[in-house]
């Protein structure tokens, strides 16, 4: 497979001590994609260099299927040190403030489990001024590093799942499973203020995104070097393994044309009507990805995609 043509899925587990973009940069060394040729690469759902775990990168034309997946669920394992917060909101960051001494000890695994019991739901969470987000354009935590205030801001958030792994003062772990764009660190800040001691990530790792991208079908940076040296690509996979709730539409060269110039194409009525607005995808005869797309009704007899 030339670099020209790789196109597909690689569900990377990031190791911790590097941004999602540096993850990037080795990934394209390793693919021999040097600098600005090659296949393009992008990911779904940054994460912070102290975190680890599953970051699907998407890789030559797959890039432009990154916007399909935005609004999956993520599921973490945090360890949140209670009795100190930072100004990061992880270990990375220096102190601000730490509980008075023996607060620590009035706490308890029933007194987290009532604490993380106001987050699940929905809630309003603040957007952590060491944050990509950008500020007139400038990424907020490059104000931050040089002193500057940087505006607060609220998002809504929904956290469906949320439950306490193991408790050893003055550390807990969490599970949890929540809504695109919510800051773990936030949340285990709002925790920390909740119970009147405070409290900041230490580890982070990603579990899954959605119910597709998992730890268990994630490959190491490591393993991917020692796959390529044996001529290996497979760990790139087919974009159609993760688009399981897409009706699959096979077309020939004819139908692939008629989608690349922007047109519908038709679809047999018996297959509209068991799908109706249906997602779908478009697949050439050896199974490889031409479009994804939604079955619509073009005449009151007629359907497409």
């Amino acid at each position: 497979m030339s670099e020209e043509s790789l196109c597909g899925i690689v569900v990377l587990d990031k190791p911790a001590g590097l941004s999602s973009n540096r993850v990037l940069e080795r990934l394209k060394r390793l693919l021999g994609v040097p600098g600005r040729h090659g296949p393009k690469l992008g990911y779904l759902g940054t994460l912070d260099p102290l975190a680890t775990g599953v970051l699907p990168v998407f890789v030559g034309k797959a890039t432009r299927l990154i916007a399909a997946f935005e609004g999956l669920e993520k599921t973490y394992r945090a360890t949140l040190r209670l009795g100190q917060r930072t100004d990061t909101l992880d270990a990375e960051g220096a102190v601000i403030a730490e509980a008075a001494p023996g607060a620590l000890e009035a706490l308890d695994a029933a007194a987290l489990r009532e604490a993380l019991g106001a987050f699940r739901g929905g809630y309003a969470q603040r957007v952590p001024a060491y944050s990509a987000v950008k500020v007139g354009g400038v990424p907020a935590y490059r104000l931050a590093r040089t002193g500057q205030a940087v505006p607060a801001r609220v998002r809504p958030v929904q956290i469906p799942l949320l439950e306490l792994e193991q408790v050893h003062l003055p550390l807990a772990t969490l599970r949890v499973t929540c809504s695109a764009g919510t800051y773990v660190r936030s949340l285990v800040d709002d925790i920390g203020q909740r119970l009147g001691v405070g409290a900041h990530v230490t580890a982070l790792r990603r579990l899954a995104c959605g119910s597709l991208f998992t730890a268990g079908n994630s490959i190491t940076l490591e393993r991917i070097e020692a796959a390529l040296a044996l001529g290996d690509r497979g760990f790139v996979q087919n974009p159609t393994a993760f688009l399981t709730d897409h009706l699959p539409l096979q077309v020939q060269d004819d139908s692939e044309r008629q989608l690349r110039d922007g047109r519908t194409i038709p679809l047999p009525g018996e297959t509209a009507r068991l799908h109706p607005a249906a997602k779908a995808m478009a697949l050439r005869p050896c199974g490889t990805l031409v479009a994804i797309g939604e079955v619509v009704q073009v005449r009151p007899d007629a359907w497409g995609f």
